[in-house]
């Protein structure tokens, strides 16, 4: 029997655009912090974490496949349609994981080229799989997926991350056990969208 988890999503915005020629362009900063409680109630004991970004560097990095998306998708899946950066480098520092991240020239990429060139702020943020203990601390079956580009925390941060993080998964990941449950989770992803700007045209 599979075991069920939930989506668990963490932002950071310790990141910063840099520019290393006329093509290429750059997101670097802080993408994870070990043993240090976030804005979630949530922690990540250190060795849970390193194993976790060491088997990404090994499974996804140097295979030039770390792709990050622009904004969380519904689930685990990565969707390469979708995509906007792709990790180059993670490392410690302290409890701190500095990475790197390239923006590619994808339709996504672009616009968040154009969002920071623009004056917007973006952040950086972790999509894993896992549960998490009463302590608020989580557990040895989390598994990193990726990190994303996301909003600044005054665009409706949290509000998303409440819809992220609603749904279980199956542990390993299935695409085939799981299809109708993603499918549920997007159509209630787009049924709280819908709510939400209602609200916020009411309120204008």
């Amino acid at each position: 029997m599979k075991k069920l988890v939930k989506l668990i999503t963490e932002q950071s915005y310790d990141i910063e655009l840099i520019e290393e020629s006329s093509k290429n362009m750059y997101v670097v900063g802080i993408f994870s912090t070990a043993l240090v409680e976030n804005a979630n109630s949530r922690k990540y004991p250190k060795n849970i974490l390193e194993r976790e970004v060491d088997k990404y560097i090994k499974e996804k990095i140097k295979n030039k496949c770390a792709y990050g998306e622009l904004n969380h998708p519904t689930s685990p899946q990565i969707n390469l349609d979708k995509a906007a950066i792709i990790v180059e480098h993670l490392e410690w520092k302290g409890n701190n994981i500095f990475g790197k991240a390239k923006i590619l020239s994808t339709p996504n990429g672009e616009i968040l080229k154009s969002i920071i060139k623009d004056g917007g702020k973006v952040g950086i943020s972790s999509r894993g799989l896992g549960t998490v203990s009463d302590e608020g601390w989580v557990n040895e079956d989390f598994s990193l997926v990726t990190y994303d580009i996301v909003g600044s925390p005054s665009n409706s941060g949290s509000w998303l991350n409440g819809i992220y993080e609603g749904k279980n998964f199956y542990l390993p990941y299935d695409k085939e056990d799981n299809i109708n449950l993603i499918e549920s989770a997007k159509k209630e992803y787009t049924e709280k969208l819908l709510k939400f700007f209602h609200k916020v045209e009411k309120n204008l």
